[in-house]
């Protein structure tokens, strides 16, 4: 082993009665780490719901909309979509109607709610945008099994057809399979009353539900059959939109002009495209914008921690005065003292990285991993047994400050055992029982380190991997996905459950740039020590 390695592997595991720097260099390890395991965990959530809404709306929405400027209807369609199909580039291309109309049930004398409708052909559309994939029910907008049933039983109305609601908006409207839905098509003005209207009503039997988990579609959106849609706005034989589906969806607003080009409308039609990327270009910049600020956030607590790290030094100098005027008496060069502080928090800086890296990448693994947690109680035994286990380690050597953060650790056990009996939501629970675990992770360091030379050298690293995977346990029994839905959030966020992304070069980059910043800190410290003289260094001794 180098001379410097050995001097700083000897300051940074410091015995004899320098503990108080071995405490601030594992503060300054948790410190660094703390930092680096915030922003992997942040920046894997940010980039898990980009990622999630990113699925979900290429899964449910057309990469480009082909329509014209003023959303009119245009016919000869068929032509269009074989002509867009041979565009290089191009999956598929499906017909829809699109429109909003006023929606009731049977049975109810006012309008309920204001619908999207897609008329649609199930076949064409499932090339596009996934449909059939999550429609809870049946799709056969004609002969379903329901509509039959329908016609039988309400002989005095007209069943137009099958209609798909989405799940929200069937939950809003308390309808089910087979119930009886009325859209109001048109109003006509009365003949014998004027100024009054009548609505031109059509009956639809819901035979399907439609759960994205994009409120755009579940809150508001109904499918029929395209057929049935041209027939209720009188535009036989024309549409209004064409959805169109890309090899590659991030090439959209490219692909437009040659979508348009190949379809050869009229100049006077004045045809326009649409792209996915356009319709969320406020969400996506929002959330660029959010990583940014977050990184800039983390990278300054990871400076904070740099700090630390040079604040450690600094007392470890001051600390060390007399052996560096020692060292430099035997013949030690300033530069080889200036590497040992610079070895010292170097490796202080590197611990802290990889430890937070671990634990940022077990916590994000835990969140978006769905298997079965053991009890919560067998964590709580896991964490008195622990607690016990290093309180008898240092039963004999308990002064003061142990004290403090004994009763310091009860209290957020206690908290810890009684949270679990508490009619709080999952992530409040989650939460509240974390800082118990972080209270007592306080307690066990610093006992541990108070009582470490106690322990022989088999038991110190048994005791370590143990702590370790006890720790690991803990955080499996009460770290879960968190549920956006118990928290209200599903309908803001587009999706059910928080998101996960690992982004494995960032995680890279992020390692780099602590470690970086935690070696410059270094260097003001030990380039103190270097300047240290023997002669001062040793008149007081």
């Amino acid at each position: 082993m180098k001379f410097e390695w050995f001097v700083a592997s000897r300051y940074l595991l410091s015995r004899r009665k320098q503990s108080f720097i071995s405490i601030i260099s594992i503060i300054s390890i948790a410190g660094v780490g703390l930092g680096v395991a915030t922003v992997i965990l942040v920046i894997a959530v940010l980039d898990g719901v980009e990622h999630g809404l990113k699925e979900r709306f290429l899964a449910n929405e057309a990469h480009v909309i082909l329509k014209l400027i003023d959303n009119g209807f245009y016919s000869n369609y068929e032509n269009k979509i074989e002509a867009i199909e041979k565009v290089e580039g191009v999956v598929a291309a499906s017909p829809i109607v699109y429109s909003q109309l006023a929606v009731f049930r049977e049975g109810s004398k006012q309008i309920e709610d204001v619908i999207l409708i897609k008329g649609i052909e199930p076949e064409l559309e499932d090339k596009v945008t996934s449909f059939t994939k999550f429609v809870n029910g049946s799709y056969d907008f004609q002969n379903d099994d329901l509509i039959k049933e329908a016609r039988f039983l309400n002989d005095d109305i007209t069943i137009t057809g099958g209609i798909v609601l989405g799940s929200r908006l069937a939950q809003r409207l308390k309808v089910a399979d087979g119930d009886v839905l009325r859209l109001v098509v048109n109003m006509t003005e009365d003949t014998f009353n004027p100024g009054a209207f009548i609505p031109l009503i059509r009956n639809f039997v819901v035979i399907g539900f439609y759960e994205s988990e994009l409120a755009v579609y579940d809150n508001q959106t109904a499918f029929i059959d395209l057929e049935t849609a041209q027939k209720l706005y009188q535009v036989d034989g024309q549409i209004n939109f064409i959805l169109i589906r890309l090899e590659d969806a991030e090439l959209a607003p490219e692909m437009g002009e040659q979508i348009i080009a190949a379809t050869e409308f009229a100049i006077l039609e004045a045809p326009t495209t649409t792209t996915w990327l356009e319709t969320h270009a406020a969400l996506f910049q929002a959330l660029k914008l959010e990583k940014i600020a977050t990184v800039i956030i983390e990278a300054l607590i990871i400076l904070v921690a740099a700090f630390n790290i040079a604040s450690t030094l600094i007392m470890t100098v001051m600390e060390k005065t007399r052996d560096v005027g020692m060292l430099r008496t035997l013949g030690a060069s300033r530069r080889q003292v200036m590497g040992i502080f610079m070895i010292k928090g170097s490796i202080i800086g590197m611990l802290g990285t990889l430890a937070g890296t671990a634990l940022g990448l077990y916590i994000c693994w835990l969140l978006s991993t769905n298997v079965m947690r053991p009890s919560p109680w067998i964590a709580n035994a896991c964490i008195g047994i622990l607690s016990c286990s290093v309180i008898g380690i240092a039963y004999r050597r308990i002064d003061t400050v142990s004290v403090v953060f004994i009763i310091f650790a009860i209290i957020f056990s206690i908290n810890t055992f009684i949270t679990p009996l508490l009619v709080l939501s999952s992530t409040m629970r989650t939460v509240l029982i974390i800082l118990g675990v972080i209270a007592l992770l306080i307690f066990w360091i610093v006992v541990l380190i108070k009582s470490w030379q106690k322990l022989s050298s088999i038991w110190k690293p048994t005791f370590l991997a143990l702590g370790l995977l006890a720790i690991g346990f803990i955080f499996f029994c009460y770290i879960k996905p968190i549920s956006l839905e118990e928290l209200g959030l599903s309908a803001i966020y587009q999706m059910n459950q928080l998101p996960i992304k690992v982004n494995w070069f960032f995680v890279c980059f992020i390692n780099m740039l602590s470690f970086a910043i935690c070696w410059l800190a270094t260097i003001y410290p030990a380039w103190q020590a270097s300047n240290l003289k023997p002669i001062e260094a040793l008149q007081y001794e």
